[in-house]
């Protein structure tokens, strides 16, 4: 299947390694970071590069935290870094949640390192806003522990990576001259695994397809002729940019990249397709 790839989709087979965190090397201030519960929050010298932000307890039983969320695909796999050293504090620890004191995600446990230790994990988003949150576990007021050099990197490389949990959507007239462009014509249908995001199997032969378990399914909001369709994430909101990943193909009764034996439909129908062969070309 001839296809035409978007611009963010050529970037991130390419490679893209795009801190979706701001200010995680925390450079000058501590801004963009949340101080809650009972913390404080200050940005010092002697980091592990540089500068570094220190969380200190307020005082009180809670212990002291300072976040940041960011937006995340639901699906999308993200690695994590960060140094942190346990200052004055007894213990310290990351997080990574869909709440901003949460540990839905992932949980360090207690860290006590005295000098700087990097700490890494990898997680799939399960929310479209993840919170990245810092911690000192010491109840004592004025007792600190150091955060230094975080990122969040964005970990989807193959095209089974960066479509999971992906719809396809139909559209009569003429496929646009670029998947970077909104989209035109009339929306036909938009298929769906049942009413969740679609994935792809494992490629074999250089080809993706439809897992067996799943059922690409849609029903038409109007009704007309097809003529293509596109490929993209469910959070994709359809607008024009160059980073959305997308890929548009044509649609006809023959000689198109997919081919129906009718390319009239009509509205209120549910359609579907039992495959959607991907093939990554040899040349």
């Amino acid at each position: 299947m001839a296809l035409r790839q978007s611009t963010g989709l050529r970037n991130l087979l390419q490679g893209i390694n795009t801190n979706q965190l701001v200010n995680g090397n925390f450079d000058s201030v501590v801004t963009s970071w949340t101080a809650t519960v009972a913390a404080t929050t200050s940005n010092v010298g002697s980091g592990q590069s540089g500068n570094c932000m220190r969380v200190a307890e307020a005082g009180g039983a809670a212990v002291g935290q300072a976040y940041q969320a960011i937006t995340t695909r639901v699906g999308q796999v993200y690695k994590f870094t960060g140094y942190f050293k346990k200052g004055t504090a007894d213990a310290g620890r990351f997080k990574i949640g869909t709440t901003s004191a949460g540990t839905e995600i992932w949980d360090s446990g207690a860290l006590n390192d005295a000098a700087w230790a990097l700490k890494t994990h990898v997680f799939i988003a399960t929310a479209t806003t993840t919170y990245i949150i810092c911690e000192t576990t010491d109840a004592t007021a004025g007792e600190y522990s150091d955060f230094d050099t975080i990122s969040v990197i964005p970990l989807a490389r193959s095209v089974q990576d960066v479509f999971n949990f992906f719809h396809v959507k139909w559209y009569t007239g003429t496929q646009p001259s670029t998947p970077d462009t909104a989209p035109t014509g009339t929306l036909l249908c938009t298929m769906k695994n049942a009413s969740v995001g679609a994935t792809f199997a494992d490629s074999v032969a250089g080809a993706l397809s439809k897992p067996a378990a799943e059922t690409w399914n849609g029903v038409c909001g109007a009704g007309g002729t097809v003529g293509w369709a596109r490929i993209s994430h469910i959070d994709d909101a359809g607008g024009t940019n160059t980073t959305e990943p997308r890929i548009d193909f044509r649609v006809s009764t023959s000689g198109a990249e997919m081919n129906f034996t009718s390319v009239n439909w009509d509205s209120g129908s549910t359609l579907g397709i039992t495959d959607l062969p991907l093939t990554e070309p040899m040349e």
